[in-house]
Formats: structure tokens, C-alpha cells, sequence
């Protein structure tokens, strides 16, 4: 009764609908001296009278006064500098850089993203941002910092009785040279793009269990692929145990909500290539099973969904950009829940590919949906296999939340990750999938079981899923300690408080790389 309840009052109004960006980027020809209205000016720390941007004099006077002084360019440190100026800018927004020996791209991410949150905290609803020179193509610049702007203005409030109207409405790229203007706008339009997906990403995993169950993930995945352009089929129960998904069903079988697997594709090829296939762990609440976990951080659980919400974003953004690909979305979904129907510790669970797992804990749920998506997987001929998912809080004690685990078959896929993690800022670090691991999940009574105990516990659940893939290349990333912000997650300005959208921005760098080299 309550969920019913939920659904006829809690949420008649917000139906489906997402989040929409709503900042407009465009090309301005012209020179900052010219151009009033409030500028954004990135300064290096320990270059801080020599910004990376072409100034008048005039204008760089205005700046010693406080560059050095109240102003220091650390990374994201801002300060508002009124001008006074009868032509030119009446504001500038200064933002850090950092040290120019560590400038990374993450670092003109988080700059712009501080400028941008500074700018709509003092309500302006315009700004310049003249282009700096920095030692990246320009595209790339012009990629990051919109980026770093939309990211930043990103904010969940679906379920706020008052939304608080967003200030920034438009933003300028000042350019001198009108022949770069085609170029700027195509990188801006890459960024958009991409950002849709991650907001796609960040609203799924950030919406409660009580308004993101299995049915209602379904009915977004069809919205989304409605909007951006490509197909979705949904098979509910009858149909997984047609195809024999005992992982799928035993996992969603304590929940009066059912589970279902979310197919997504998008062909770009005219159906002439081998598929990448992303695969996302969605479990809508985790409460543990059977085997429940403790009260402490339990609402945390809703965050369960991201590596199925990420999967959703990939493939958005990828329809969107419309990349000459083909691209399938599996993601599994169930809600995780103790009752009567629940499955047990002691159960024997059969996969699609016909192995058997002893069940230990049912808190390690995740691998035994994904298992049954991988094997489906691998039955599409794939060129690659990538899953995501919030899979171990092992992966946390070993990497913190400052990167993902990442695993694979194939290490040359898993360098073509990492470059990708590289230049998108979600950092990623290699764990190791020795054969030896995979003696931990072995069973006196079944082929496997679900939990190897407590040492190299994110190992070893990836050792169960490589079980799963065949001779696939595949790559597993642990986002347990990335997909949201926690307590000791690294502040930076373009990820606020919730979900962060962890995977869309890597995924989508490493297919378009892959597209550069075919």
C-alpha cells in the first residue's frame, strides 16, 4: 500500500521527466577590452601576474592589485574584482589554476566549474570567458571548461516544493579569429552532449527507492531512448525465466517489485559492426536481503543503481553525438529486499550459461545479476565488454573513493581505459585478477560461490564475474567508492553532493579514441 501510496500523491507531478540544462553556450567575436559584463580569468598560483589570457595594460593593473595579495590562484580559489572600467569588463571573476608544473585538464575543469558556481552565486545571469592558452588543443580546452560550467550548475531538486530559479543563462566564448568559431562550437556542442548524459546518470542514481523501482528504471530507459534516439526492450519476469536469468530472478525475487533487464541499442553502422556492450548494476534499494545489512548509511543503498544509470547516460550521450558505432546498454534491475520469496543463504543459484553458485551472503547481489548479463553479453558477439557497477565496499578500504577499480582480461583494453581516465578526471587504478583468486570462490557443493571472504574481497568479485565473459575483452570497474560523494570524497566543484555520474564522461572518451584509430 504505500508504494501505491507514493505513486497516486508523492509523484503524479514529476512523472519521468529529467533534469534540463539550462545554460546557453555561444561564440562572440571580439576582445575582452571591448566587451562589458562580467569576464572569467584563470590565473596560475605561481604565475600569478601572467594569467594565460592576452590583457591590456590597463586591464593587468587592475589585476596586481589584488593577484598575489588577496588572490593567491590556488585551485579553485575565485575572487570578484569590480573594475571601473567606462569600456571593458565591469566585473572579472579570477579562478585558480593551481601550480602550472601540475596543471591537469581536471584542473581547468574545476576552475571554470568554481568560476561558474561564483558567478551564480552573486546572480549574474551572463559572462564572457575569453580563452586562455594553455597546453592543450584548443578543442580540448573549450571541452572542459563546458564541462566544468555545466557539471557544476547541476543541481537535484525533483523533489523540492520550492526550486530556486538558476541565475546563469548564457555564456560567451570570446575570440578574436572568426575562423576558430566552427570548431568552439562543435567542442561545445561535444561537451553538451556529454553533460546530458551524465545529468541523465545523476538524476537515476540520485532519485529514492520509493520513486525508482525496477518498473519505473525501465519506463525512464524508454523515455530517455525515446528522446536521444535509440532502441529499448524491457524483459520482465515471464521472459527471464524464459531465458533461464536465475541470478536476475533469485536477487529480485524478495521484492514486491519485479525485476526486469533493460536492453538498449544504437546502431550507427547500419548494423555492420561488432557491438560494445556496457553492462550497469542497477539495484534500485539494497537492504541486504536476508542477510541485512546494518541501519547505519542504509539510505546510502538507493545509491545502488549508478552503475545502471551510468549505462543509461553512455548511451544517451553516445545517440546524441550520434557516433558511428554500434552500442548495447544491458543493465539488470532489481531491488534487493528480505521476505518470504527471498533467496537464502545455502540457495543454489543456476545462470544463464548454466553455472552454479552457492549463495553466501545475498549482500553479494550484484554479481549475481551481472553474472547473467555478462553471459547475455558475450552472446552478442561483442567487440568489447565493459561493466560498471557499485559492486564491493572491499574496493573502498583498498582505493579509498578517489578512484574506481579496475580489472580485466585484456590489457590493452585496460590501457586505452586508463589514458581515458586520464583526460576525464574519473581516475581508475588496476587491481590484479590472478588465477589464484578465483580458489576463494570455489564450492564443495556448486561451481562457485558468491562471496570469497573477507581478504581481496573486490577481487574476488571480479574473479566471479570473469567467470561470466568467456573470451571477451573485459572490463570491470568497481565504482563503489566513486559513484557518489562520501565523507572523505575529494571536493571538487563540478561534482555537488550526491551521485556524480561516474562512467559516463570515461565511457564515452574511450569509444570516441576508438573511433580516432578504426
Amino acid at each position: 500500500m504505500y508504494m501505491e501510496y507514493c505513486r497516486e500523491n508523492y509523484f503524479k507531478s514529476s512523472k519521468n521527466v529529467l533534469h534540463s540544462m539550462s545554460v546557453k553556450f555561444s561564440v562572440k567575436i571580439g576582445k575582452i577590452e571591448e566587451e562589458t559584463g562580467v569576464h572569467v580569468i584563470p590565473v596560475y598560483e605561481d604565475l600569478i601576474s601572467d594569467p594565460p589570457i592576452k590583457l591590456s595594460e590597463k586591464i593587468k593593473k587592475i589585476l596586481e592589485q589584488v593577484c598575489g595579495r588577496e588572490f593567491k590562484g590556488r585551485i579553485e580559489e575565485t575572487y570578484v574584482l569590480p573594475t571601473f572600467l567606462e569600456k571593458g569588463p565591469s566585473r572579472i571573476v579570477l579562478t585558480g589554476l593551481g601550480k602550472s608544473s601540475e596543471l591537469e585538464l581536471d584542473s581547468v575543469r574545476r576552475a571554470y566549474g568554481r568560476a561558474a558556481l561564483k558567478i551564480e552565486e552573486m546572480k549574474f545571469s551572463s559572462t564572457y570567458i575569453p580563452i586562455p592558452s594553455l597546453p592543450y588543443d584548443i578543442d580540448l580546452t573549450i571541452q572542459t571548461i563546458v564541462e566544468g560550467i555545466l557539471l557544476s550548475l547541476y543541481r537535484f531538486d525533483r523533489y523540492k516544493s520550492e526550486k530556486e530559479k538558476q541565475a546563469l543563462e548564457e555564456v560567451y566564448f570570446l575570440v578574436e579569429d572568426e575562423s576558430k568559431t566552427g570548431d568552439i562550437q562543435r567542442s561545445i556542442d561535444l561537451a553538451e552532449k556529454i553533460c546530458r548524459g551524465v545529468y541523465t546518470a545523476r538524476d537515476i542514481a540520485n532519485m529514492p527507492s520509493n520513486d525508482c523501482y525496477p518498473e519505473k528504471l525501465a519506463e525512464m530507459a524508454i523515455e530517455v531512448g525515446s528522446r536521444a534516439g535509440f532502441k529499448v526492450r524491457i524483459y520482465k519476469m515471464d521472459e527471464l525465466m524464459e531465458m533461464e536469468m536465475g541470478g536476475i530472478i533469485a536477487v529480485g525475487g524478495g521484492s514486491n517489485h519485479k525485476p526486469v533487464l533493460i536492453e538498449m541499442e544504437y546502431d550507427g553502422t547500419c548494423g555492420g559492426d561488432k557491438p560494445y556492450v556496457i553492462v550497469g548494476k542497477a539495484v534500485t534499494f539494497d537492504s541486504g536481503g536476508i542477510s541485512i545489512k546494518p541501519s547505519e548509511k542504509m539510505e546510502e543503498m538507493k545509491y545502488d543503481k549508478s552503475g545502471g544509470a551510468a549505462v543509461i547516460g553512455i548511451m544517451e550521450a553516445a545517440a546524441l553525438l550520434k557516433l558511428p558505432l554500434r552500442l548495447i546498454g544491458l543493465v539488470p534491475c532489481v531491488e534487493n529486499m528480505p521476505s518470504g520469496t527471498a533467496y537464502r543463504p545455502g540457495d543454489i543459484v543456476r545462470f544463464r550459461n548454466g553455472k552454479t553458485a552457492e549463495i553466501i551472503s545475498t549482500d553479494a547481489e550484484g554479481r549475481l545479476i551481472l553474472a547473467d548479463a555478462l553471459a547475455y553479453a558475450v552472446e552478442k558477439n561483442p567487440k568489447v565488454v565493459i561493466d560498471l557497477a557499485t559492486l564491493t565496499g572491499a574496493c573502498i578500504i583498498a582505493l579509498g573513493t578517489h578512484a574506481s577499480g579496475l580489472f580485466t582480461n585484456n590489457q590493452q583494453l585496460a590501457d586505452k581505459i586508463m589514458k581515458s581516465s586520464e583526460k576525464t578526471g574519473e581516475k581508475t587504478w588496476q587491481l590484479p585478477l590472478w588465477k589464484q583468486y578465483k580458489e576463494q570462490i570455489k564450492s564443495d557443493v556448486a561451481d562457485l560461490k558468491n562471496v570469497g571472504g573477507r581478504p581481496a574481497g573486490a577481487i574476488t568479485a571480479a574473479a566471479f564475474l570473469s567467470e561470466f565473459v568467456r573470451d571477451a575483452p573485459w572490463i570491470h570497474l568497481d565504482i563503489a567508492g566513486t559513484a557518489y560523494t562520501q565523507e572523505t570524497s575529494e571536493q571538487k566543484s563540478y561534482i555537488p553532493k550526491g551521485a556524480t555520474g561516474v562512467g559516463v564522461r570515461l565511457i564515452i572518451d574511450y569509444l570516441i579514441n576508438e573511433l580516432k584509430q578504426e
